[in-house]
């Protein structure tokens, strides 16, 4: 005899049979129930696994920030225009830390009130713009300075993007995207160039000490950052 026609001695025997009609009836049934069940588990399941990670949550981004500093003192003569460089790869940079920006202050020899003769020299100090990977186009640099009443000039440049030191507030859907922005790699690489310019300003009249040149003490601090975060 066939397999199929074993197959339907056993359909015939099953539907012929009202005992055994009553049991495939309810096993079907059993079996729609416990698929239907089971499917709608599994979308009610997935649809909150969706929803946890689609809802966005507010976090608190903090900084923590400490400074490397670096110093240069230069002579500059009547009319001299010298070029200064600070190599930022001699800052030792911490294991989860980030420069942040660059501050720079141009301090003269005289000083506002010790100069008895009342003049002060013109000083004058550029960032000039190179290879260092930082943020240029940033309107919050301040790049260029001049003063001529002996008082230092303050200049600065920010490296990483939108970083201002403060604390900030993000809705993301998680604590991984909320800080994936500050974690980009690759600000603050090269150097950062200086041009320094010396006006002697000299007294007029007899007896007047003869100023010829102008001590320029250049700091430079350097800000490292990390984050920490909070969810709100």
């Amino acid at each position: 005899m066939s397999s199929s026609g074993d197959f339907r001695d056993i359909l015939s025997n099953m539907t012929s049979n009202r005992e055994g009609n009553r049991f495939t009836m309810i096993s079907f049934i059993a079996v729609l129930i416990l698929l239907s069940y089971t499917g709608y588990d599994t979308v009610v399941y997935r649809a909150e696994v969706i929803s946890s990670f689609a809802e966005e949550n507010e976090y608190r981004i903090m900084f923590s920030k400490q400074n490397e500093t670096m110093q240069i003192v230069e002579t500059l003569q009547d009319d001299e225009t010298r070029n200064v460089v600070f190599k930022l790869s001699d800052i030792d940079v911490p294991e989860g830390y980030s420069i942040g920006q660059i501050d720079v202050k141009i301090t003269p020899e005289e000083q506002d009130g010790d100069d008895d003769w009342l003049q002060c020299d013109s000083i004058a100090g550029d960032i000039i713009e190179n290879d260092l990977t930082a943020q240029w186009d940033d309107p919050n640099n301040d790049l260029s300075g001049q003063d001529s009443s002996c008082l230092p000039i303050e200049l600065n440049l920010k490296v990483y993007p939108n970083f201002t030191g403060e604390p900030i507030t993000v809705s993301s859907i998680n604590e991984f995207q909320a800080v994936k922005n500050w974690t980009e790699t690759g600000w603050g690489y090269g150097d950062l160039s200086l041009d320094l310019d010396l006006d002697v300003n000299t007294p007029l009249g007899l007896n007047t000490p003869t100023d010829t040149d102008e001590e320029i003490t250049v700091d430079v601090t350097v800000v490292l950052f990390s984050v920490f975060i909070q969810e709100v």
